[in-house]
């Protein structure tokens, strides 16, 4: 989606278009995140770091599996944007009425037709050239409150103008108050980064896995050699054995015996020499 919308060939109601399926898959990974889980326990919201297994019968015999949080905000997808401005809104101020609205300043100078027209604080350009004031919004909606991360507003010339109150100010034009968001910068590489760590979860969860399916063998053929012990032991037929002892045992005092003779031999013949 995100190499479609880089086609330049693209209007506004087809990058409107990509860009809300964007948003419905972002939706999916939060949801994902906040909702997978194994046994019960959470394993990508977050909250946990790490997670025991117990692999032997004895106190410490466990591996651990290191988890970390997984959703937009943690893969730097979040406010993830293809549409240029991704929405407008226009508030209307009538004659005498208050409208209360976030101040926003810019760290850098403006240009006009090529000269240092002012200079103010917190601005920033895109690659094209265009202009926008950057700052930290409070919202709240329905009587909720809710603080949001920095944002960008493009500034466009009929939003903007320059008055005279002792010192040269940037102001938004009441009249026409539209703050657009604008375009993710270099998407593609946001999306490589996030596919890079997602990809490096990827593969320390699949040697965790593979050094279980090393361990569950293990543990097999010491519970099978465990179980042939024991069976052995329980069905051993005693008479039996202990017939088989007691055969062992005579031969190897028997053996034991005639080594002993053997021994003497060149003993009595180093006494007959003397």
């Amino acid at each position: 989606l995100t190499v479609q919308s880089q086609n330049g060939t693209n209007s506004a109601s087809d990058l409107q278009s990509i860009q809300d399926e964007i948003t419905q898959r972002l939706s999916e990974v939060d949801r994902i995140s906040q909702q997978t889980d194994f046994n019960g326990v959470k394993v990508l919201d977050g909250s946990k770091t790490s997670i025991s297994i117990q692999v032997g019968s004895q106190d410490g015999q466990t591996i651990s599996i290191n988890l970390q949080k997984v959703n937009t905000s943690s893969l730097n997808l979040s406010g993830f944007n293809v549409d240029g401005p991704a929405s407008s809104a226009t508030t209307a101020v009538t004659s005498g009425s208050t409208y209360n609205s976030t101040t926003l300043s810019a760290d850098a100078s403006v240009s006009f037709s090529g000269t240092s027209a002012l200079s103010a604080t917190g601005l920033v350009s895109d690659s094209k050239g265009n202009y926008f004031v950057s700052g930290t919004l409070d919202a709240a909606v329905e009587g909720v409150g809710a603080s949001g991360d920095t944002a960008y507003y493009k500034l466009t010339s009929n939003d903007i103008s320059i008055t005279d109150d002792g010192a040269m100010t940037v102001t938004v034009n009441a009249s026409t108050d539209n703050l657009t968001g604008v375009a993710t910068e270099n998407p593609l590489t946001t999306l490589d980064k996030a596919l890079s760590t997602v990809d490096d979860m990827r593969s320390n969860l699949g040697a965790i896995q593979n050094r279980f399916d090393s361990t569950i063998n293990n543990l097999t053929s010491t519970s099978t050699n465990l179980s042939e012990a024991q069976s052995r032991i329980q069905d051993a037929d005693y008479a039996t054995e202990v017939s088989n002892m007691s055969k062992a045992q005579i031969l190897q005092q028997a053996g034991t015996s005639v080594l002993a003779q053997a021994n003497q031999v060149p003993q009595t013949v180093l006494s007959l020499l003397q």
